[in-house]
């Protein structure tokens, strides 16, 4: 069935995700506001994430989040060089998925790709391998060939100068500022991922290792994303997932997103109207540009910390100011 062929990714990500953390935790989180921040072009066909949209949904993030990484804390708080350039982001292949999902097309997933990377690091190792791990994916969708020969030539084809011209902008952190050898160490890891794809593994890119072994050898998955793979080698997902309803309404969004089926005028905020939902007392409605229609069903102080029980068309949220 072409639909869980698209969303499986998405539902196997979700229901290890709740299943290990006896619910959803900061991954989900990071997924779902990153599916509310996609919006289908105007002018091509492709689906692109909507970076203001963006940034406002990870400045709420921060008062309902299940979890949390230095990296995303580092959006948020400031931008320390060291947590940009060196952080590994455990949400980051994750909330890659939609991006990959909502596109029938490898060139804008990879701008996308790239781009969403370098929101919140810099480190080049994760890019590269987000951008393989992408392509991966991609290509099991849409059932392609010889797919170690593709991952290879979007190595090869990688180039740095093309990189920096196009994403300098992109970088939270100028590229300029990165206290080691940037030129040098970019073509490093493109030798590294190179060793990987001729499966001399090493103790880098460790999630593309494991994917090229369920690929090449059809051994068991040790990730998520190897989970996925799975899939499509087998050819079944081999377990029930045990998903709310909500989840696979998520999936079916995004596959009416990849197949143009949504109007971009209906997902674009002109004006943004965000009030501080701290403000509002017990019983009270009001209307906020990302949660839409919201009613504080439950407010508590706290040990100084304000905590809303929110009631919207999504859900309930609990956000916690302290």
């Amino acid at each position: 069935m072409e639909l869980e062929r698209v969303i499986y990714p998405l539902m196997v990500t979700f229901d290890e995700d709740i299943n290990k953390n006896d619910g959803p935790s900061h991954i989900t989180d990071l997924i779902i506001l990153t599916i509310k921040s996609l919006i289908p072009s105007e002018e091509s066909v492709r689906v692109d994430i909507d970076y203001t949209r963006y940034e406002e949904e990870i400045k709420l993030w921060k008062y309902y989040r299940h979890g949390e990484n230095p990296s995303l804390m580092n959006v948020l708080d400031g931008t320390d060089p060291n947590v940009y350039w060196e952080g590994k982001d455990d949400t980051l292949y994750y909330r890659l998925i939609p991006i990959i999902l909502a596109n029938k097309d490898f060139g804008p997933v990879r701008q996308e790709v790239i781009k969403n990377t370098l929101f919140t690091i810099g480190n080049i190792e994760a890019l590269i391998e987000g951008i393989l791990l992408s392509k991966l994916i991609y290509c099991l969708i849409i059932g392609k060939e010889n797919i170690l020969n593709e991952l290879k030539e979007e190595v090869i084809n990688f180039s740095q100068i093309e990189f920096i011209e196009e994403y300098r902008e992109f970088f939270r952190i100028p590229y300029e500022e990165y206290k080691g050898k940037y030129p040098i160490e970019f073509e490093q890891n493109k030798i590294y991922a190179l060793n990987t794809l001729n499966l001399f593994f090493t103790r880098r890119f460790k999630a593309l290792e494991d994917c090229l072994k369920i690929l090449l050898n059809k051994e068991k998955a040790s990730t998520i994303l190897g989970k996925s793979v799975e899939f499509y080698v087998d050819g079944n997902s081999n377990n029930q997932l045990q998903l709310d309803s909500y989840y696979y309404e998520l999936g079916n969004y995004i596959y009416n997103l990849r197949n143009g089926r949504i109007d971009p005028k209906l997902l674009k905020i002109d004006k943004y109207h965000l009030p501080n939902i701290f403000e509002f007392q017990e019983g009270e409605v009001f209307y906020h540009s990302l949660l839409n229609k919201s009613k504080v069903i439950k407010r508590q102080e706290i040990d100084g910390k304000v905590i809303i029980h929110l009631k919207t068309k999504s859900g309930i949220y609990r956000l916690i100011n302290d």
